[in-house]
């Protein structure tokens, strides 16, 4: 179980980000979220990475056009950098935020054999988790100029939440709402932020093949 934040846009500073999801993970929903942080920032040509299984801490600096950051409250797995999110392959960063019983292995977590899953293809992913049993299967997935989110709940709904909002060009993506005008996506919905534009597609029966 996690708190898990993503924002894409131009180049800007983006500590605020940073610092909401401190604040989630230390007085948000079921806090607090002390299990390992992390963040991927990119920033033009450059993607940097950051990994640590302390409890989250401030960050200051934070510059660049996307950021996906994220806060762990472990559900099964021991705590590792390797179970530590986001997950990086090559330029595509990853979180996820629920428990998928029977799909963690050899000591690493549901939510990284989840991202291996994802990575192969969304739809084949999804109606193969459909199968087993979990409690959320959120998740938000970058490879620094599009974004996207996906939620499907079986288990208290008002923790597994996501919200997205759409705001002086900058597209954000978080568990909780930060300022502003968000809304809410709902069950086996996702959400793809591609060329300035945000699109929702639904996944009840035929699950899109659009990320």
């Amino acid at each position: 179980m996690c708190r898990m934040l993503l924002s894409i846009g131009k180049y800007s500073n983006l500590t605020q980000y940073m610092d909401f999801l401190y604040n989630m993970a230390n007085e948000g929903k079921h806090s607090p979220h002390h299990d390992g942080f992390g963040y991927v920032l990119y920033s033009q040509n450059e993607i940097k990475a950051f990994k640590s299984i302390e409890p989250i801490r401030k960050v200051d600096g934070v510059y660049g056009t996307t950021l996906v950051a994220h806060a762990r409250k472990k559900s099964s797995s021991g705590i590792s950098l390797i179970n530590t999110q986001p997950f990086l392959a090559d330029n595509i960063s990853f979180s996820h935020n629920g428990t998928i019983k029977g799909l963690g292995k050899k000591g690493k977590s549901d939510s990284y054999h989840y991202f291996k899953l994802i990575l192969k293809g969304f739809p084949a992913a999804i109606t193969k988790i459909r199968e087993m049993n979990f409690t959320s299967i959120n998740f938000i997935i970058t490879d620094g100029n599009y974004a996207a989110a996906y939620r499907e709940v079986r288990k208290d709904p008002g923790y597994f939440s996501l919200f997205y909002r759409m705001e002086e060009e900058r597209f954000t993506v978080s568990t909780e709402e930060m300022g502003g005008k968000w809304f809410e996506i709902e069950d086996k919905t996702l959400v793809v932020f591609r060329n300035g534009r945000v699109n929702e597609y639904k996944a009840d029966d035929v699950v899109p093949e659009v990320i």
